[in-house]
């Protein structure tokens, strides 16, 4: 064989393993884009394996997006895991319900003839509960704008703004429950007891009939008795904020990747602080501040997890988040300064100093802590490792 002959069987055989590379590159690549990950990745690791030197960049890109993948992969099996004990948790929590709803309606029966006084304004009434399909719930959003759903299904919330109120501090009470007394003092501290009571009925009888017409609930969805409103136990109420706590609770006990996971699920509920609605009511202040330094807590975990594992993008997203929160947040500055360091991105690093000392001067009257201002003298001899 002559040497032309043995040029052109090798560019043959170049041209026919430049095809199938091809081939494999393209495979891999539509099926990441219909979402066939588990298919995908691997073509394009045997795509990888015969790239030659020159396309040293593309082997370098399939192999961050091949980590990426695997980040991908643990997360989304973490995410499973959360789901499958959220599960096992809520139908535990049904379990005990049934058998107190059947308590209550024991008791019910025993005291079937008792009537309840209500000083002669509405007369008596008598309280009921009829032991509802075990699948039915009320799920409430508190951590977004407020919604309440009934087998998942929203129900439109009543125009009355009183009532959406009342709706609103019953789902954020722990036993979803209150008294007559407390609900006038909160809503109509100025006016006269019987005035207010009578202002209570109205609402409540408005707020009762909303949800009624919202869904097919043959029951009610709010029970008195004895001058205490309640949620109606047998809807197996709960919310986001049931959610987040148990997620956040659950992160609080682990270690490593296993709490971020948890902590990553748990602040994806928080679209914004606890009931936005009644931001200026006392009553809900304390919650909705337990839960933001919750939030921020977490946020500043997953930052600094982020910022170790160099996955800098994440970690400039949860410091973002902690200063969205609180702007006077320093040490989520001080998190993006050194993020932006390591990036090399050195204006961007001192430019949140600046941001900093100007927000803590403007809110504050403060200047900047030592360990910040050591921090932008760092970055500026360029001395910032990690």
């Amino acid at each position: 064989m002559n040497s032309f002959d043995k040029d052109n069987m090798q560019d043959s055989t170049n041209t026919s393993r430049n095809l199938s590379v091809k081939h494999l590159f393209e495979r891999g690549i539509e099926y990441i884009q219909q979402g066939r990950y588990n298919e995908g990745m691997p073509l394009l690791k045997i795509a990888s394996e015969h790239l030659t030197p020159a396309q040293e960049h593309i082997a370098h890109l399939l192999d961050l997006l091949m980590k990426e993948y695997t980040r991908y992969s643990q997360l989304q099996h973490k995410m499973q895991e959360v789901s499958d004990h959220f599960i096992e948790i809520q139908e535990e929590i049904k379990s005990k319900n049934t058998t107190f709803n059947a308590l209550c309606i024991s008791l019910l029966n025993e005291t079937e003839h008792t009537s309840i006084s209500q000083g002669g304004i509405h007369g008596a009434q008598k309280l009921s509960l009829v032991e509802e399909d075990k699948g039915h719930s009320l799920y409430a959003i508190c951590l977004a704008p407020f919604e309440i759903r009934y087998c998942g299904t929203p129900i439109p919330l009543c125009p009355n703004r009183n009532a959406q109120a009342i709706l609103r501090y019953l789902v954020a009470q722990t036993d979803h429950s209150t008294t007559a007394d407390t609900l006038m003092a909160l809503f109509w501290p100025e006016d006269p007891e019987k005035v207010a009571l009578r202002k209570l009925n109205v609402t409540m009888s408005i707020l009762r009939r909303c949800l009624q017409d919202g869904s097919g609930l043959q029951d009610k969805y709010i029970l008195y008795k004895n001058s205490i409103y309640q949620l109606n136990p047998a809807l197996h109420v709960h919310s986001d904020v049931d959610e987040f706590m148990l997620l956040y609770n659950t992160g609080r006990k682990l270690k490593g990747e296993n709490a971020v996971s948890y902590y990553e699920i748990a602040n994806s509920l928080y679209i914004r602080p606890f009931l936005m609605e009644d931001l200026y009511a006392d009553w809900s202040f304390a919650f909705r501040e337990q839960l933001r330094q919750i939030h921020l807590e977490m946020c500043h975990t997953l930052a600094e997890h982020y910022l170790r594992q160099c996955s800098y993008e994440n970690a400039v997203r949860c410091a973002n988040e902690i200063i969205e929160e609180n702007r006077c947040d320093e040490a989520a500055y001080r998190l993006l300064m050194r993020i932006y360091a390591l990036q090399g991105r050195r204006n961007d690093a001192l430019r949140q100093y600046q941001l900093c000392k100007q927000v803590l001067l403007e809110d504050l009257n403060l200047r900047p802590m030592p360990e910040t201002t050591t921090l932008c003298q760092a970055i500026m001899r360029g001395e910032m490792h990690f």
